[in-house]
Protein backbone atom coordinates (compact mmCIF):
# COMPACT_ATOMS: atom_id res chain seq x y z
CA UNK A 1 0.00 0.00 0.00
CA UNK A 2 1.36 3.73 -1.50
CA UNK A 3 0.58 5.97 1.63
CA UNK A 4 0.57 9.74 1.10
CA UNK A 5 1.01 11.34 4.39
CA UNK A 6 0.40 14.96 3.92
CA UNK A 7 1.50 17.17 7.53
CA UNK A 8 4.40 14.41 8.33
CA UNK A 9 6.55 16.70 9.84
CA UNK A 10 3.96 17.44 12.56
CA UNK A 11 3.19 15.91 15.77
CA UNK A 12 0.91 13.51 14.19
CA UNK A 13 2.44 12.73 11.18
CA UNK A 14 5.72 11.40 13.31
CA UNK A 15 3.35 9.29 14.87
CA UNK A 16 1.54 8.06 11.34
CA UNK A 17 5.05 8.05 9.79
CA UNK A 18 6.11 5.05 12.46
CA UNK A 19 2.24 3.57 12.29
CA UNK A 20 2.25 3.58 8.57
CA UNK A 21 5.78 3.09 7.56
CA UNK A 22 5.96 -0.17 9.09
CA UNK A 23 4.28 -1.99 6.48
CA UNK A 24 3.72 0.78 4.06
CA UNK A 25 5.28 3.00 1.11
CA UNK A 26 4.87 5.69 3.00
CA UNK A 27 5.58 9.28 0.52
CA UNK A 28 6.05 12.42 3.40
CA UNK A 29 4.90 15.58 2.44
CA UNK A 30 5.70 18.93 4.77
CA UNK A 31 5.34 22.46 4.42
CA UNK A 32 7.03 24.99 6.55
CA UNK A 33 8.70 22.44 8.69
CA UNK A 34 9.59 19.54 6.12
CA UNK A 35 12.49 17.49 7.09
CA UNK A 36 15.09 16.29 4.90
CA UNK A 37 13.73 13.47 2.36
CA UNK A 38 10.19 14.87 2.94
CA UNK A 39 8.42 16.67 -0.69
CA UNK A 40 7.72 19.74 0.30
CA UNK A 41 3.68 20.25 -0.26
CA UNK A 42 1.45 23.37 0.53
CA UNK A 43 -1.78 22.20 1.47
CA UNK A 44 -3.41 25.54 0.48
CA UNK A 45 -2.08 25.18 -3.11
CA UNK A 46 -4.04 23.12 -5.69
CA UNK A 47 -0.88 22.80 -8.01
CA UNK A 48 1.26 21.46 -5.32
CA UNK A 49 -1.54 19.12 -4.11
CA UNK A 50 -1.84 17.82 -7.40
CA UNK A 51 1.80 17.39 -8.37
CA UNK A 52 2.08 15.12 -5.22
CA UNK A 53 -0.89 13.38 -5.88
CA UNK A 54 -0.05 11.97 -9.78
CA UNK A 55 3.68 11.69 -8.13
CA UNK A 56 3.01 9.35 -5.43
CA UNK A 57 -0.03 7.72 -7.15
CA UNK A 58 -1.11 6.76 -3.02
CA UNK A 59 -3.24 4.07 -1.89
CA UNK A 60 -4.01 5.96 0.95
CA UNK A 61 -4.02 10.02 1.85
CA UNK A 62 -3.71 11.13 5.24
CA UNK A 63 -4.30 14.77 5.78
CA UNK A 64 -2.38 15.49 9.37
CA UNK A 65 -1.61 19.04 7.83
CA UNK A 66 -3.23 22.10 8.07
CA UNK A 67 -3.72 25.66 9.61
CA UNK A 68 -3.64 24.66 13.41
CA UNK A 69 -3.47 28.01 15.32
CA UNK A 70 -7.04 28.27 16.45
CA UNK A 71 -6.31 32.10 16.88
CA UNK A 72 -4.26 32.47 13.58
CA UNK A 73 -7.67 31.10 11.72
CA UNK A 74 -10.12 33.87 13.52
CA UNK A 75 -7.96 36.83 12.29
CA UNK A 76 -6.77 35.19 8.93
CA UNK A 77 -10.39 33.43 7.93
CA UNK A 78 -8.99 33.74 4.20
CA UNK A 79 -5.78 31.80 4.78
CA UNK A 80 -7.87 29.44 7.06
CA UNK A 81 -9.97 28.31 4.32
CA UNK A 82 -7.53 27.87 1.42
CA UNK A 83 -5.30 25.40 3.60
CA UNK A 84 -8.21 23.52 5.64
CA UNK A 85 -10.76 23.20 3.33
CA UNK A 86 -9.19 24.09 -0.09
CA UNK A 87 -6.76 21.26 0.29
CA UNK A 88 -8.99 18.62 1.52
CA UNK A 89 -11.42 19.71 -0.85
CA UNK A 90 -8.79 19.02 -3.78
CA UNK A 91 -7.26 15.66 -2.78
CA UNK A 92 -10.80 14.60 -2.82
CA UNK A 93 -11.71 15.20 -6.31
CA UNK A 94 -8.66 13.50 -7.25
CA UNK A 95 -9.97 10.21 -5.17
CA UNK A 96 -12.80 10.37 -6.29
CA UNK A 97 -11.46 10.16 -10.11
CA UNK A 98 -8.53 7.44 -8.99
CA UNK A 99 -10.50 5.57 -6.24
CA UNK A 100 -8.11 6.91 -3.44
CA UNK A 101 -8.69 6.65 0.40
CA UNK A 102 -8.90 9.12 2.16
CA UNK A 103 -8.11 10.21 5.95
CA UNK A 104 -8.88 13.48 7.56
CA UNK A 105 -8.49 15.01 10.96
CA UNK A 106 -11.21 17.07 12.36
CA UNK A 107 -11.78 18.75 15.58
CA UNK A 108 -13.67 18.56 19.03
CA UNK A 109 -14.54 22.42 18.29
CA UNK A 110 -17.16 21.41 15.82
CA UNK A 111 -19.41 20.98 18.89
CA UNK A 112 -20.38 23.86 21.21
CA UNK A 113 -20.04 21.91 24.57
CA UNK A 114 -23.53 21.96 25.45
CA UNK A 115 -24.09 18.02 25.81
CA UNK A 116 -22.81 16.16 28.43
CA UNK A 117 -21.40 13.88 25.62
CA UNK A 118 -21.36 13.63 21.64
CA UNK A 119 -21.96 11.37 19.64
CA UNK A 120 -21.02 10.61 15.36
CA UNK A 121 -25.13 11.95 14.64
CA UNK A 122 -25.14 14.97 16.73
CA UNK A 123 -25.89 18.19 14.98
CA UNK A 124 -22.29 20.20 14.84
CA UNK A 125 -22.32 23.75 15.80
CA UNK A 126 -18.42 25.28 14.73
CA UNK A 127 -17.62 27.39 17.41
CA UNK A 128 -14.74 29.33 15.53
CA UNK A 129 -13.31 29.87 12.41
CA UNK A 130 -10.98 26.83 12.64
CA UNK A 131 -13.86 24.37 13.25
CA UNK A 132 -16.00 26.13 10.67
CA UNK A 133 -13.23 25.16 8.40
CA UNK A 134 -12.77 21.70 9.49
CA UNK A 135 -16.46 21.34 9.35
CA UNK A 136 -16.45 22.51 6.03
CA UNK A 137 -13.57 19.90 5.00
CA UNK A 138 -15.94 17.28 6.31
CA UNK A 139 -18.52 17.97 4.44
CA UNK A 140 -16.68 18.32 1.03
CA UNK A 141 -15.12 14.55 1.97
CA UNK A 142 -18.46 13.31 2.60
CA UNK A 143 -20.14 14.86 -0.53
CA UNK A 144 -17.08 13.84 -2.67
CA UNK A 145 -16.24 10.29 -1.39
CA UNK A 146 -18.63 9.31 0.74
CA UNK A 147 -17.60 5.49 0.07
CA UNK A 148 -13.77 6.44 0.91
CA UNK A 149 -12.99 9.08 3.65
CA UNK A 150 -12.35 8.60 7.10
CA UNK A 151 -13.06 11.54 9.30
CA UNK A 152 -11.49 11.31 12.55
CA UNK A 153 -12.69 13.94 15.52
CA UNK A 154 -10.09 14.39 17.72
CA UNK A 155 -9.31 16.27 21.11
CA UNK A 156 -6.10 18.16 22.54
CA UNK A 157 -2.97 16.01 20.84
CA UNK A 158 0.04 15.48 22.72
CA UNK A 159 2.94 13.37 21.89
CA UNK A 160 6.43 13.09 21.10
CA UNK A 161 7.18 15.63 18.88
CA UNK A 162 11.06 16.38 17.40
CA UNK A 163 9.71 20.32 17.07
CA UNK A 164 8.06 20.17 20.58
CA UNK A 165 4.92 21.88 19.01
CA UNK A 166 2.42 20.84 21.53
CA UNK A 167 0.85 21.86 24.51
CA UNK A 168 2.55 19.31 27.07
CA UNK A 169 6.20 19.75 24.97
CA UNK A 170 5.76 23.79 24.97
CA UNK A 171 5.08 23.97 29.03
CA UNK A 172 7.60 21.88 29.88
CA UNK A 173 10.30 24.05 27.96
CA UNK A 174 8.79 27.27 29.40
CA UNK A 175 8.53 25.71 33.13
CA UNK A 176 12.48 24.58 32.36
CA UNK A 177 13.40 27.91 32.19
CA UNK A 178 11.36 29.19 35.47
CA UNK A 179 8.32 31.48 33.42
CA UNK A 180 4.99 31.61 34.85
CA UNK A 181 2.65 30.30 32.22
CA UNK A 182 -0.80 31.45 32.13
CA UNK A 183 -3.66 28.25 31.85
CA UNK A 184 -6.67 28.02 30.93
CA UNK A 185 -8.77 27.38 34.37
CA UNK A 186 -12.01 26.67 32.25
CA UNK A 187 -11.77 25.08 29.37
CA UNK A 188 -12.45 20.85 29.38
CA UNK A 189 -11.31 18.56 26.81
CA UNK A 190 -10.03 14.67 26.53
CA UNK A 191 -5.96 14.77 25.63
CA UNK A 192 -5.36 12.43 22.98
CA UNK A 193 -2.39 11.20 22.86
CA UNK A 194 -0.81 11.12 19.09
CA UNK A 195 0.70 7.38 18.84
CA UNK A 196 -3.13 6.19 19.76
CA UNK A 197 -4.65 8.20 17.38
CA UNK A 198 -2.14 6.61 14.76
CA UNK A 199 -2.28 3.43 15.50
CA UNK A 200 -6.23 3.76 15.75
CA UNK A 201 -5.69 4.96 11.99
CA UNK A 202 -4.03 2.42 11.06
CA UNK A 203 -6.65 -0.18 11.79
CA UNK A 204 -9.57 1.48 10.44
CA UNK A 205 -7.65 2.13 7.65
CA UNK A 206 -6.85 -1.77 7.20
CA UNK A 207 -10.18 -2.39 7.61
CA UNK A 208 -11.49 0.66 4.94
CA UNK A 209 -13.90 1.81 7.57
CA UNK A 210 -15.47 5.18 5.85
CA UNK A 211 -17.14 7.39 7.51
CA UNK A 212 -16.71 9.81 11.23
CA UNK A 213 -15.38 8.14 13.94
CA UNK A 214 -14.59 9.99 17.61
CA UNK A 215 -11.19 9.69 18.22
CA UNK A 216 -10.09 10.77 21.83
CA UNK A 217 -8.29 9.74 24.98
CA UNK A 218 -10.90 8.35 27.66
CA UNK A 219 -10.11 11.16 30.30
CA UNK A 220 -12.53 14.62 31.17
CA UNK A 221 -9.73 16.77 32.19
CA UNK A 222 -9.35 20.91 32.83
CA UNK A 223 -6.43 22.46 30.90
CA UNK A 224 -4.90 23.47 34.73
CA UNK A 225 -4.73 19.88 36.25
CA UNK A 226 -3.16 18.53 32.73
CA UNK A 227 -1.02 20.87 33.62
CA UNK A 228 -0.34 19.87 37.17
CA UNK A 229 -0.06 16.39 35.71
CA UNK A 230 2.87 17.29 32.98
CA UNK A 231 4.42 19.17 36.39
CA UNK A 232 4.40 15.88 38.66
CA UNK A 233 5.75 13.54 35.72
CA UNK A 234 8.58 15.74 34.86
CA UNK A 235 9.27 17.10 37.90
CA UNK A 236 8.45 20.56 37.47
CA UNK A 237 7.26 23.51 39.84
CA UNK A 238 3.50 23.71 39.76
CA UNK A 239 3.50 27.01 41.25
CA UNK A 240 4.54 28.46 37.70
CA UNK A 241 1.14 27.49 36.42
CA UNK A 242 -0.74 29.97 36.58
CA UNK A 243 -4.86 29.50 36.39
CA UNK A 244 -6.44 32.05 34.39
CA UNK A 245 -9.91 32.43 32.76
CA UNK A 246 -10.47 31.84 29.17
CA UNK A 247 -11.71 35.32 29.26
CA UNK A 248 -8.54 37.15 30.56
CA UNK A 249 -6.67 35.37 27.84
CA UNK A 250 -7.30 37.94 25.18
CA UNK A 251 -7.71 34.83 22.52
CA UNK A 252 -9.54 36.19 19.31
CA UNK A 253 -11.19 32.61 18.71
CA UNK A 254 -13.98 31.97 20.95
CA UNK A 255 -13.52 28.05 22.56
CA UNK A 256 -16.25 25.94 23.84
CA UNK A 257 -15.58 25.70 27.56
CA UNK A 258 -16.38 21.55 27.80
CA UNK A 259 -16.28 19.34 24.66
CA UNK A 260 -16.42 15.15 25.47
CA UNK A 261 -16.78 12.93 22.71
CA UNK A 262 -18.20 9.45 22.74
CA UNK A 263 -16.13 6.69 21.17
CA UNK A 264 -18.30 4.02 21.68
CA UNK A 265 -18.22 3.86 17.54
CA UNK A 266 -14.75 3.85 17.12
CA UNK A 267 -13.99 0.96 20.45
CA UNK A 268 -16.60 -1.74 18.30
CA UNK A 269 -14.69 -0.61 15.25
CA UNK A 270 -11.26 -1.35 16.17
CA UNK A 271 -9.56 -2.91 19.12
CA UNK A 272 -7.15 0.37 19.74
CA UNK A 273 -6.72 1.60 23.40
CA UNK A 274 -6.58 4.99 24.41
CA UNK A 275 -4.30 6.21 27.18
CA UNK A 276 -5.19 7.99 30.01
CA UNK A 277 -3.63 11.56 30.91
CA UNK A 278 -1.48 9.96 33.71
CA UNK A 279 -0.76 6.71 31.09
CA UNK A 280 0.03 9.20 28.71
CA UNK A 281 2.17 11.94 30.23
CA UNK A 282 4.25 8.88 31.80
CA UNK A 283 5.09 7.73 28.40
CA UNK A 284 5.90 11.31 27.28
CA UNK A 285 8.34 11.55 29.65
CA UNK A 286 9.67 8.18 29.00
CA UNK A 287 10.23 8.92 25.49
CA UNK A 288 11.79 12.51 26.08
CA UNK A 289 9.46 14.23 23.98
CA UNK A 290 10.61 12.79 20.86
CA UNK A 291 13.60 14.80 20.67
Amino acid sequence: MRTLLIGASGQLGHALASAFGTKDEVIAAGYRHARAGQRVLDLGDAGSVRAALEDARPDVVLIAGAQCNVDRCETEPAECERINVAGPRTIAEYARAHGTFVVFYSTDHVFPGEKPAYTERDAIAPANAYARSKAAAEAALLSLVPARALILRTSWLYGPDPARRNFALRLVDRLRKGERVQVPSDQTGCPTYTEDLAAATRALVERERAGIFHACGPDEIVRTALAHAICRRFKLDPTLVIPTPTAALGQPAPRPRRVVMDCSELRAAVDVDFRGVEAGVASLAADGGGA
